[in-house]
């Protein structure tokens, strides 16, 4: 069962809400870290927070509900329900992972949450579409039928409200389709906490490509990788679409296209697993600062960009995996490389966040990790 419950939102005025980003998290990404400077930075942040208060940019809602998230874009429309849940739902095996996290990004998100005490954005989790759950987003969308491109409405009504709640209860399962390194940073927080979650149906998630780029420290031969990659690839200069097995392969200002021999595995494995390791002796993607992972609408032109800056750059570019790809690998267990799927919808930071309490806590005796 999914384990939900309402939330009183802090909410941005409208002018403010593209602003949050650089003012209540971009402080805390303090280079070179030390603990004095992220600690004061934190400590900054929680000031922001209450002076956005006392200057009416930030409110937070009177009453608890549980949100709707409406995005219209031109194709496809998507609805998700936007609320709290239970962090034993994973602690007890019910939220289903597919990805592995990056062990520094956890540990920041890890601190800001303990010290801010803030979640700017949700994480993401998909389930089977629900008869129930679509009939109330349904009834609430169309009884505010005004157009827009992003919009939250909110459901306060007792009787709804237990509906959902109750819905939920009846989800066996749900998969955690964005958001690994927030809900492995809470876990190591409090297990016994609630996170700002939205829930997007199945049917309606949508997964965009996610490509990687090896800087190398020291050059590559191109002769004798193309020689490496032939024994395992048949390589192709004449493109066509990508395929399962199939990637893009930029080397010294030439693309290729690779079909690997032996495609039986999801492609961001056969990738790690058959090119990357071996090749490259990159076996810990967690943690290998040789790797670049980029995704979403832009991914085009930011690699481009990369490779003029890194002439000696190798690129990949790999097929989107599906949603039941992703929700079968989470069913099995089976965690794929740090970021191996750009989840669509990206939630802008600070639309609704989620505040937690200090209240009755030392907030100078709070450990950094």
């Amino acid at each position: 069962m999914a384990t939900i419950k309402p939330f009183r939102a802090l909410r941005p005025e409208p002018s403010y809400s593209g602003k949050l980003k650089d003012l209540l998290e971009a402080p805390a990404r303090v280079r070179p870290e030390t603990e004095e400077r992220q600690m004061a930075a934190y400590a900054e942040i929680r000031n922001r927070i209450d002076l956005l208060k006392a200057q009416g940019n930030l409110h937070l809602d009177e009453q608890a509900g549980i949100y709707i998230y409406e995005i219209v874009q031109p194709g496809y429309r998507q609805t998700g329900i936007w609320t709290l849940t239970a962090v034993q739902d994973y602690v007890e095996g019910r939220i289903k992972l597919h990805e592995q996290t990056l062990a520094d990004s956890e540990r920041r998100i890890c601190n800001y949450r303990r010290h801010t005490g803030l979640e700017g954005s949700p994480i993401v989790l998909t389930y089977p579409s629900d008869e129930t759950i679509n009939r109330i987003i349904g009834e609430a969308c169309n009884a505010h039928p005004e157009a827009a491109t992003n919009r939250i409405l909110k459901i306060e009504d007792p009787v709804t409200v237990n509906e959902l709640i109750k819905a939920f209860k009846g989800i066996e399962e749900s998969y955690l389709a964005d958001g690994h390194h927030r809900l492995a940073g809470t876990v190591r927080n409090n297990p016994d906490s609630w996170i700002s979650s939205l829930y997007i149906a199945s049917d309606q998630l949508r997964i965009i490509d996610y490509h990687r780029v090896v800087i190398p420290q020291l050059p590559i031969n191109k002769t004798y990788l193309l020689q490496r990659l032939a024994e395992i690839c048949e390589i192709k200069q004449d493109f066509k679409r990508r395929s399962k097995g199939s990637f893009e392969l930029y080397v010294d200002g030439i693309w290729y296209e690779l079909q690997l021999n032996n495609s039986e595995a999801l492609d961001v494995v056969s990738l790690q697993e058959q090119i990357l390791a071996p090749l490259f002796g990159i076996t810990d993607p967690r943690t290998d600062s040789r790797l670049k992972c980029i995704g979403g609408e832009s991914a085009d032109l930011e690699i481009d960009s990369l490779l003029k800056l890194h002439p000696e750059a190798i690129a990949f570019k790999l097929q989107p995996m599906s949603v039941d790809d992703l929700m079968a690998a989470a069913a099995k267990g089976q965690l794929l490389p740090p970021k191996s799927t750009w989840v669509d919808p990206k939630v802008p930071y600070g639309l609704l966040m989620y505040q937690h309490s200090f209240e009755g806590k030392d907030i100078s005796a709070l450990h950094y990790d």
